[in-house]
C-alpha cells in the first residue's frame, strides 16, 4: 500500500530539469498559486504549515524539494507528488498527497489465557502507539505481534502463533485483526543443574523464587510459566545470591538450556503437569568457597567503627555470607538516616586471596551532611486543619531528620482514618544540599469525614434492626469525634451520644465521654433444653437494660506507639423477663442484696475503673494490611468504688496483620486475632449471670449462634409441700429435687480468629476464616450461693473447644461505614452428645453448619 516519496522527487527532476537556459529563465518566474489535492482528513492548513514556499516567491526547484521532504517527515502520507504548470502570471504548483490510512478497528481473536485489557496495558507500557484512530504503520503491527508472542510465552503458551490481518475500509481506513492460536499449555516440568553445583538440586530449586516446577503452590503464583527474561532475573537475583550467601563469591552460571519435551504428568487431578513441558538445565560452576579475611570499616563518625563491625555477625575465618553483609549495610543506611545523614554512602574495596581462599573487604563510609527538617507541608487537606495533621507527626521542624520518625508519622496519620491510605508515593523528602536542610511534602486525599444515614438489616447481635446515626471522626476539621446514634431491633435498642477530644488542651492526653441507654435481650437455644427440641427456636433468657456514662482519659507514651489510660463507668442495670428454669439460678445471686431479690433486679448499680495499656502499629483504621495492635486492661468494680458487685475483670486482645507475599505477591492479607478475658469476684460478692461470658456469633465463633456457647450446669431445686416440708421421693427415700439444665456462662473465655482476606474489586472482598474458642467455669464458687439448691457444672460442656471454618463475602456500601457480611460456616468441633439430667436424657447437638447475614466487622 505504501509508496515512496522518491516518486515525487523524480517527478521534480523530470519536470524541472532542463537546459541551463531554462534554469536561468526560471529564476525570473514567480509562483502564482500553490494547490493541495488528495487530502481527506488532514486539513489543508496543517499541510501548508510544512510548505515554506509561498505565492509570489521565485520558482525554485531546491525549495520545492525541501518542501516535499518536510511533508514526508510529517509521517502523514504514503505518497507525495508535485506537479507544476503554467498559469497566467507564473507557475501553478500542485501537491498531490495520498494519506496514510487510519485504523478504525482493532480486534483480538483467540486469546483465552489473557484478556484484552492485559494486551492493551502491555501495548501502553511498551509504547507501541497502536490504537483506534491512529495512523496505520506496518512497523507498529510488527511490534504488536512481538508483544503478543511474548504474552503467550508469559502465560504458558510458548507454542502459540500470532498473525495479523489487515482489511481495507474505503476510502482511507483499515481494520486490524490479530489472530492468536494459543496451542497447548506448557509448564515447567523439570529444572536441573549441571556442573560443580555443590548443593543438591532441591536446595537450588528452592533458591529460585520466580521459576518453579509445576505443583500446588505454582497454581496460584504462576511461577511454573517459563519466560527467558524472568529466568535470567531469577538466576541473577536469587541463585547467585544463594551461592554467595554460602561463601562461593566467584560462582559462574552459564546460559540455561531450555527444551520443550513430553514428560510424565502425574496422577493427582487438578495438579497434573501439562503434556508438553519445559525442561530447563542450568550449568553452574560454584568455584571455591571463601572465608572472611580482613573486614575493615573507615570514617564511621559519629559512630564507632569497631562497634559497627559487630553488627555484621562475621569474624575472621567465618564463611562469607554476602547476603548478611548486604543486609547489614542496608541497616547502616537506615541507622545513619535516622540521625539525619540521608546521603550516607560507602565505597567498597574487595580482594580475593586465591591461595588462602580468603575474602578481604573494606568499606569507606561517606556520611555527608547532617540534615535538619526545615518545613513540613501538607496538600489535599481542604477540611482537616494543618494543626490536626501536624500534631500526629513525630518528625518536627527544626530537628534533625529521621527516616524512622517519618515512617511512624505516616503510620499515625493512616491510623486516624481521615484520609485514603498514605503510601510512599504520596510523600517526598526534598533535600537542600547547600543548606543541609530537607523539606517534607505530604499529600493526602480526604475521606468522607461525617455520615448521616439510616441503617437496617439482620445481625446475630441485634436481630432484625433499623437505626439512624450521625457520626464524624473529624468534627469541623479539628480531629474530634462525635456520634449520635439510635438503633432499634428485636434483640436490642440503643441510644448513645459520645464525644472524643484526641488532644486535650493541646497536650498528648485524650478525653472521651459517652452517655448511653441500652436494652439487650439475651437468648439461648434448644441445645440447652430450654426450648422444644423439634423447633430449635431461640428462647428469651432474660432482658437487660443499662443506663450509664463512661469517661476515658488516655495518654501517648513519649514518641512511641504505646499509650496508657484510665476509664471510669457508672451504670444502673435492671433485669427483667427471666426465663422459667433460669430464675432460681439468677435470683440466687441477689440473696443478701435486698429482702426481695426480685426487687433488687430493678436497681443494680455498677461502678468500675479500668486502667488500660495499648500498642498500635497497624497501617490503617479499617482493613489494615500490616501491623500489630495490643490492648490490655484490668477492670475493677465494687469495693471502695461502690456498686452492688465487687469484681476484677482483666482482658487481653491481640491483632496482627501481614501481606501474603507467597501466593498473591502482597495483594491478599493474613489476619490473626486473639482475645482472652477472666472475671473474678472478691469479698462476699459473686459474679452476676449477666456479667459472665457467653460466646458465639459473627464477632467470636461465626458458625454458632450469638451467645450460644456457654458452660452448662444442672440446677437441682428441692421440692416442698404446702407446709414447707420437703417432699420425699418414694423410690429413693431422699428429698425430691427437680433438676434443670441451664447455661451459666463462664468466668474464663478465650477466642482465636484467623482470616485470609482477598480483595476482589472495589468494595467487594472475600475472606476465608477459622475461629476457635471456649468459655468455661474455672471457679465454681463464683456462681454464687443457692441455699438448699445445688449447682453441678457439666464437665464435658465446660471443657469443650468449639471451632468454625468457612468463607464470608463482604461488601461495603458507600453510605455505611461497616461491611455487609454473608457468612458460610462449617463447625468441625461442636457438642454432639447425650447427658442425663435426673432421669431425663438431653441430647446436646450443636449445628454442624450455618449461613448468616450480618452487618459489622470481624476484627
Amino acid at each position: 500500500m505504501a509508496k515512496s516519496a522518491i516518486t515525487g522527487i523524480c517527478i521534480i527532476g523530470f519536470l524541472l530539469a532542463g537546459p541551463v537556459a531554462f534554469a536561468q529563465q526560471s529564476q525570473s518566474v514567480k509562483i502564482e498559486r500553490i494547490d493541495i489535492r488528495g487530502n481527506r482528513r488532514i486539513p489543508e492548513e496543517r499541510i501548508r504549515f510544512y510548505i515554506q514556499s509561498f505565492p509570489g516567491d521565485a520558482f525554485d526547484e531546491a525549495s520545492l524539494e525541501f518542501d516535499l521532504r518536510a511533508l514526508w517527515k510529517s509521517n502523514f502520507f504514503d505518497d507525495i507528488q508535485i506537479h507544476e504548470r503554467d498559469g497566467d502570471v507564473g507557475k501553478i504548483i500542485t501537491f498531490i498527497v495520498e494519506e496514510k490510512p487510519v485504523i478504525r478497528s482493532i480486534e483480538f481473536i483467540g486469546n483465552s489465557a489473557f484478556s484484552e485489557s492485559d494486551i492493551l496495558d502491555e501495548f501502553k507500557e511498551m509504547k507501541v502507539g497502536l490504537s483506534i484512530d491512529s495512523r496505520y504503520a506496518p512497523s507498529k503491527i510488527k511490534s504488536a505481534e512481538r508483544i503478543l508472542k511474548r504474552l503467550l510465552i508469559q502465560y504458558g503458551k510458548p507454542l502459540g502463533t500470532v498473525r495479523s490481518e489487515i482489511e481495507d475500509i474505503p476510502p482511507s481506513s483499515v481494520k486490524v485483526r490479530f489472530v492468536m492460536e494459543e496451542g497447548p499449555t506448557v509448564q515447567i516440568g523439570q529444572i536441573r543443574f549441571a556442573g560443580n553445583k555443590i548443593f543438591s538440586d532441591d536446595e537450588l530449586k528452592n533458591a529460585l523464587e520466580l521459576n518453579k516446577e509445576h505443583g500446588i503452590s505454582t497454581m496460584f503464583k504462576g511461577t511454573d510459566k517459563y519466560h527467558p527474561e524472568k529466568l535470567d532475573m531469577d538466576i541473577a537475583l536469587n541463585l547467585e545470591k544463594f551461592y554467595k550467601a554460602h561463601g562461593y563469591m566467584q560462582v559462574q552460571v552459564g546460559k540455561p538450556v531450555v527444551r520443550i519435551l513430553q514428560g510424565p504428568r502425574g496422577l493427582i487431578p487438578f495438579i497434573r503437569k501439562s503434556k508438553q513441558q519445559f525442561y530447563i538445565e542450568i550449568p553452574v560452576d560454584a568455584g571455591d568457597q571463601y572465608r572472611i579475611g580482613n573486614l575493615e570499616l573507615a570514617n564511621c563518625e559519629p559512630l564507632n567503627c569497631e562497634g559497627l563491625k559487630a553488627f555484621f555477625g562475621l569474624k575472621e575465618g567465618d564463611t562469607v555470607n554476602f547476603t548478611m553483609i548486604q543486609n547489614t549495610l542496608e541497616g547502616f543506611k537506615k541507622l545513619y538516616a535516622d540521625m539525619g545523614y540521608i546521603n550516607w554512602s560507602y565505597i567498597p574495596e574487595q580482594s580475593f586471596d586465591p591461595e588462602k581462599l580468603t575474602y578481604n573487604l573494606k568499606f569507606d563510609f561517606d556520611t555527608g551532611k547532617r540534615f535538619q527538617v526545615q518545613r513540613i507541608d501538607f496538600t489535599g487537606n481542604t477540611k482537616t486543619r494543618d494543626k490536626v495533621i501536624r500534631r500526629e507527626l513525630l518528625l518536627e521542624e527544626g530537628h534533625f531528620f529521621s527516616s524512622t520518625l517519618l515512617e511512624r508519622s505516616i503510620l499515625k496519620l493512616n491510623q486516624l482514618g481521615f484520609f485514603d491510605t498514605i503510601e510512599e508515593k504520596d510523600y517526598e523528602v526534598l533535600p537542600d544540599e547547600r543548606q543541609g536542610t530537607v523539606d517534607v511534602n505530604i499529600n493526602v486525599v480526604e475521606q468522607s469525614q461525617q455520615s448521616i444515614g439510616f441503617t437496617g438489616g439482620v445481625s446475630g447481635i441485634s436481630g432484625s434492626f433499623i437505626g439512624i446515626n450521625y457520626s464524624t471522626n473529624n468534627f469541623m476539621g479539628r480531629g474530634e469525634s462525635l456520634e449520635f446514634a439510635f438503633t432499634g431491633g428485636t434483640r436490642t435498642t440503643t441510644y448513645i451520644v459520645s464525644f472524643t477530644e484526641p488532644y486535650l488542651f493541646d497536650t498528648t492526653w485524650s478525653m472521651g465521654v459517652s452517655v448511653y441507654n441500652r436494652r439487650y435481650r439475651y437468648d439461648t437455644y434448644s441445645a440447652f433444653g430450654l426450648t422444644d427440641l423439634s423447633t430449635g427456636d431461640p428462647l428469651e433468657l432474660f432482658t437487660q437494660r443499662t443506663t450509664g456514662t463512661t469517661l476515658t482519659f488516655n495518654k501517648r507514651i513519649a514518641r512511641s506507639l504505646w499509650s496508657a489510660g484510665m476509664r471510669y463507668s457508672f451504670q444502673r442495670i435492671s433485669i427483667t423477663s427471666i426465663a422459667e428454669g433460669f430464675e432460681t439460678y439468677a435470683l440466687g445471686q441477689f440473696v443478701g442484696l435486698a429482702n426481695n431479690p426480685r426487687a433488687a433486679l430493678e436497681g443494680i448499680t455498677r461502678s468500675e475503673i479500668t486502667p488500660m495499656l495499648s500498642y498500635n502499629s497497624t497501617n490503617a483504621y479499617f482493613n489494615p494490611s500490616r501491623g500489630t495492635s495490643l490492648y490490655v486492661s484490668a477492670g475493677l468494680s465494687g469495693g471502695i468504688l461502690g456498686g452492688d458487685f465487687s469484681m476484677l475483670h482483666p482482658m487481653v486482645e491481640y491483632r496482627h496483620f501481614f501481606p501474603d507475599r507467597w501466593l498473591s505477591g502482597g495483594r491478599n492479607v493474613f489476619g490473626f486475632h486473639l482475645m482472652g478475658e477472666y472475671i473474678q469476684s472478691f469479698g462476699d460478692s459473686s459474679i452476676p449471670f449477666y456479667e459472665r461470658f457467653f460466646i458465639g456469633g459473627e464477632n467470636t465463633i461465626r458458625g454458632f449462634d450469638i451467645r450460644s456457647i456457654s458452660p452448662l450446669a444442672v440446677l437441682s431445686t428441692p421440692q416442698y409441700d404446702q407446709y414447707g416440708n420437703p417432699i420425699i421421693d418414694p423410690q429413693t427415700g431422699l428429698p425430691q429435687a427437680i433438676p434443670n439444665l441451664i447455661p451459666v456462662g463462664g468466668d474464663t473465655m478465650g477466642v482465636f480468629n484467623f482470616e485470609y482476606r482477598i480483595p476482589i474489586a472495589g468494595p467487594l472482598s472475600v475472606a476465608a476464616f477459622y475461629d476457635m474458642g471456649m468459655a468455661r467455669v474455672s471457679r465454681k464458687e463464683s456462681l454464687g450461693e443457692f441455699g438448699a439448691s445445688t449447682v453441678e457444672v457439666v464437665g464435658s460442656a465446660n471443657n469443650a473447644i468449639r471451632s468454625s471454618t468457612g468463607v464470608e463475602v463482604q461488601f461495603v456500601l458507600p453510605v455505611v461505614s461497616a461491611p455487609f457480611r454473608l457468612i458460610f460456616a462449617y463447625n468441625p468441633q461442636r457438642l454432639d452428645q447425650t447427658i442425663n439430667v435426673g432421669n431425663r436424657p438431653y441430647r446436646l447437638r450443636e449445628p454442624s453448619s450455618d449461613i448468616k447475614f450480618t452487618v459489622g466487622r470481624s476484627f
